[in-house]
C-alpha cells in the first residue's frame, strides 16, 4: 500500500513538472492576427503571435517565431524557422534559401524556386538590386526595346497631328536651348507644389471642390503631352542638325526624329547591349547608363522648356501681338 501510494505521488510530481515545463517552452496565449503582407522590409511572427491566415513576404526576409496556420510565400528573401516555430500549410520561398531550427514544427509541402542570385541589398544603399540571375541583361534589354518601341509610335502619332507645334518647339529649342533648360527644369521643380496648391486651394471652397477632380487629370493629361511634344521637337531638330552636317538634303520628318531620337536613346541601348557580355563589363555599363540618363533628362527638360515657351507649340519664342483698338497703333513683337 506505501509502495502504491509513493508511485502515485512520484507520478504526480513527475506529471506536473512537465505540463510546468510545456507552459514555459509553450506560452498558451497568443495574439491572433490576420493576413501578413510586406513589400521591401523584413517580418517576423514573434513568439507569442499566431497568424491564421497566410504569410506573404516580397522583397524581404522572414523569421518565424510564432505560429502561422496558412502556409507562407517569400519571394526574395530568406526563411528561418526559430525553435518555437509551428508552421501549418505549405512554404514556398522564390530566389530564397530556408533554414529550419532544431525544435521548429512544420505540416506541410516546402517548394523552393531558385533562378539565381537575383536580389540582392547592397550595404551603401536602402534600395535592393534586382538582378534575376542570367535572365537580368535580357530582361533590361527587352524593357528598354519595350520603352523605346512605345515612344517611338507616340512620337510618330504626334507627327501626323501635330507637325507643325513640333516644328515651332524644335526652332525655340534650337535658337535659345539655356533658356530653355531652365524654364523646363523650373517646370518640372514646381509643377507638383504648384498642382497641390491649386487643389487645396479649390477644395477649401465648397463649390470647387468638383474641380478638383478635372483639375488633376487635365494637369498630368497636359504634362505629359508638354513632354512628349518636347521631346519629339528636340529629337527632330537634333535630326536636321545631323543631316545639314553631313550635306544630306532635308528630309522627311519622320526620318530626322527617328535619326535624333536613336542619338538620344543610343547610350542607354548601348549600355544593355554591353551588359549581355559578362559582368566585368559593369562599370562600362554604369557609366554608359549615367551618360543616357543625363542626355535624356536634359532632352526632355529642354524640350518641355521650348513647349512653355511657345504655348504647346501655338507660337514660336513670343507670343502673338495683341490686336490694337481702332485708331491706335498696332502693338508689335519679335517672332524667332
Amino acid at each position: 500500500m506505501t509502495r502504491a501510494l509513493l508511485a502515485v505521488a512520484v507520478a504526480g510530481v513527475l506529471a506536473q513538472g512537465t505540463a510546468q515545463a510545456q507552459s514555459s517552452s509553450d506560452p498558451t496565449t497568443y495574439r491572433l492576427t490576420g493576413t501578413r503582407i510586406a513589400v521591401g522590409q523584413d517580418v517576423r511572427i514573434q513568439r507569442d503571435e499566431e497568424v491564421r491566415d497566410a504569410v506573404v513576404v516580397i522583397g524581404g526576409n522572414l523569421v518565424v517565431e510564432g505560429r502561422v496556420r496558412d502556409g507562407i510565400f517569400v519571394a526574395g528573401g530568406d526563411i528561418q524557422l526559430a525553435p518555437t516555430a509551428d508552421v501549418r500549410g505549405d512554404i514556398v520561398v522564390v530566389g530564397g534559401q530556408i533554414t529550419r531550427d532544431a525544435g521548429a514544427r512544420h505540416r506541410g509541402g516546402i517548394s523552393h524556386v531558385s533562378i539565381g542570385d537575383w536580389w540582392s541589398r547592397q550595404s551603401w544603399g536602402f534600395f535592393p538590386t534586382v538582378r534575376f540571375g542570367q535572365l537580368g541583361p535580357w530582361f533590361m534589354l527587352a524593357g528598354t526595346f519595350a520603352r523605346i518601341s512605345v515612344l517611338a509610335l507616340l512620337m510618330a502619332v504626334l507627327l501626323v497631328v501635330a507637325r507643325a507645334p513640333v516644328a515651332r518647339v524644335g526652332r525655340a529649342a534650337a535658337a535659345e536651348p539655356l533658356r530653355a533648360l531652365l524654364v523646363g527644369l523650373a517646370a518640372e521643380i514646381f509643377f507638383v507644389p504648384f498642382l497641390v496648391a491649386a487643389s487645396i486651394g479649390l477644395a477649401i471652397t465648397i463649390i470647387g471642390i468638383p474641380f478638383v477632380a478635372v483639375l488633376v487629370p487635365i494637369a498630368l493629361i497636359v504634362a505629359v503631352f508638354a513632354f512628349l511634344l518636347g521631346f519629339t521637337a528636340v529629337a527632330c531638330r537634333l535630326g536636321e542638325w545631323v543631316e545639314d552636317r553631313l550635306g544630306w538634303q532635308p528630309g522627311n520628318a519622320f526620318v530626322s526624329t527617328a535619326m535624333g531620337a536613336m542619338i538620344l536613346l543610343a547610350p542607354t541601348l548601348l549600355a544593355r547591349l554591353v551588359d549581355l557580355g559578362s559582368w566585368a563589363a559593369g562599370p562600362l555599363t554604369f557609366a554608359l547608363v549615367a551618360l543616357g540618363l543625363t542626355v535624356e533628362f536634359v532632352a526632355w527638360t529642354m524640350g518641355v522648356g521650348a513647349t512653355l515657351m511657345t504655348g504647346l507649340g501655338r507660337w514660336y519664342t513670343a507670343p502673338p501681338p495683341i490686336a490694337a483698338a481702332p485708331g491706335q497703333p498696332e502693338a508689335t513683337s519679335v517672332a524667332y
